[in-house]
């Protein structure tokens, strides 16, 4: 069970940064047609083989404030197969909680680029602009929305999207409710707070964005800091996490770190890297993260 339920927070977290960056067709103005490329997906831009390999280390606390139990949980996670509407992931992952360790069977998942569910798919709409300023940097914005609905649940979407720097996506708000929309179950909102900062990415400096997610329900809510660098498959550098209750007490807190990754070479077999402070430079990412 514990295993299962890191697998399941590693997904959620992979969801946050599966929608990096969009390309606008159509000549609807007010409703134009939204296609998400594969170069702007944090997995999706790299050649099938490349991976990456995260520890994750996350405290249980008590009434008190004490710690009650203590994991740290590895995640490689390896692009298995890419097309036009989205990518395949495994993902392998080692559990080790009070001296024992946990290894689930290798698992793989299937992500859109757009972060829709495949086989209830919205589409994403133009409906407006915004202009933004980070760090100085004056930046404009298409704003996006979608809204799906099914027997159970109906998720509304809103994202604020600039094609000239990563991550792409400068805001994201969702928001799922029942049905009808009159009572919320989660609203998850994800914003970029700085944008092309150097960051020590195992041996060199690269730029990265520093996002921040919110993500409330009505049992709780997490807060969660986060390192994204698209030269990295998945995106993710670093992230630092906090879970509190209803109360607002803190229940639960975790910080993670890239520990390794590859880029493969499509014309080669995928190169293992050999270690923590070592890492492949098959090809450069095929969007540039500076003018």
């Amino acid at each position: 069970m514990v295993v299962l339920r890191r697998t399941s927070d590693d997904l959620r977290a992979i969801g946050v940064f599966l929608a990096v960056g969009l390309a606008l067709v159509g000549s609807d103005a007010v409703a134009q047609t939204i296609v998400i490329p594969s170069t702007h997906h944090a997995w999706g831009r790299f050649p099938p083989g490349s991976w990456s390999k995260v520890r994750k280390w996350v405290e249980e606390l008590d009434e008190k404030g004490n710690v009650k139990s203590a994991s740290t949980t590895e995640t490689k996670t390896t692009l298995i197969g890419v097309d036009q509407s989205g990518c395949t992931l495994q993902l392998e992952v080692t559990v080790e909680l009070a001296g024992k360790r946990f290894v689930a069977q290798p698992r793989q998942v299937r992500v859109e680029f757009d972060g829709a569910d495949a086989s209830n798919r919205a589409g994403l709409r133009k409906v407006g602009e915004k202009a933004w300023d980070l760090g100085g940097k004056a930046l404009k914005s298409a704003t996006l929305e979608a809204t799906v609905t099914n027997n159970d649940t109906r998720v509304a979407s809103k994202l604020e999207y600039c094609d000239s720097v990563c991550p792409f996506v400068l805001r994201r708000e969702t928001v799922t409710s029942n049905p009808d929309g009159k009572q919320v179950l989660e609203q998850t909102t994800v914003e970029a707070i700085a944008i092309e900062m150097p960051q020590k990415v195992l041996t060199e400096l690269k730029p990265a964005a520093h996002m921040r997610t919110v993500q409330k329900q009505p049992n709780g809510s997490t807060f969660t800091l986060e390192v994204v660098c698209l030269d990295v498959p998945g995106g993710v550098v670093s992230h630092t996490s906090k879970d509190l209750d209803a109360s607002g007490k803190l229940v639960r807190r975790s910080t993670l770190e890239l520990l390794d990754y590859a880029v493969a070479d499509p014309s080669e077999e995928p190169r293992r890297t050999g270690g923590l402070f070592r890492h492949s430079r098959a090809r450069r990412p095929a969007v540039q993260t500076r003018p």
